[in-house]
């Protein structure tokens, strides 16, 4: 009986070692979890920072061009400075003239008469990088005449209804 209480304690002692030492082990790697987790925050947070800092920078020489453009040209050269920043960045103008409409790339603020469901008037232009929508184009676009109605007698006659 003293000899298998013994053995016991023993098998008692070892489970407790054990568990001590996965306890152990877990709470490392909790802790090496938790530190990775900072560390990336970290890392997103200095990329953003330079990403920030790097398109500033790109934006500088418009600013410069801002405060020297004293006449239309000046301002041609400034609006072409943004478009090259924008486009050095993978910004893309949405195109929308004359296209169908795509509420994906346009947002309707009105109709007039046109080709039906075609874009024909571009009130803000949109834009896109690397083809993921940034801001939408504001766009006019075509209706029918719904007053104007073929006669089911003749195809090239025209009614007009009042």
């Amino acid at each position: 009986m003293e000899e298998e209480k013994k053995q016991i304690e023993e098998k008692l002692l070892l489970c407790e070692k054990e568990r001590d030492e996965y306890l152990n082990g877990w709470k490392r790697a909790k802790a090496d979890l938790i530190n990775s987790k900072k560390e990336f925050e970290d890392q997103i947070k200095n990329l953003n920072d330079f990403v920030k800092i790097e398109f500033v920078k790109q934006f500088l020489p418009v600013l410069d061009a801002l405060e020297g453009a004293k006449e239309i040209e000046g301002w041609r050269g400034v609006k072409k400075l943004v478009e090259d920043v924008l486009n050095r960045n993978g910004v893309e103008e949405v195109e929308s003239l004359g296209e169908e409409f795509d509420p994906i790339y346009h947002e309707a603020v009105g109709e007039s008469e046109g080709d039906p469901n075609k874009v024909i008037e571009v009130l803000q232009k949109g834009y896109k990088i690397n083809g993921r929508v940034i801001r939408a184009a504001r766009v006019k676009i075509g209706k029918s005449d719904t007053n104007t109605r073929i006669h089911p007698n003749d195809a090239n006659r025209v009614r007009r209804d009042k």
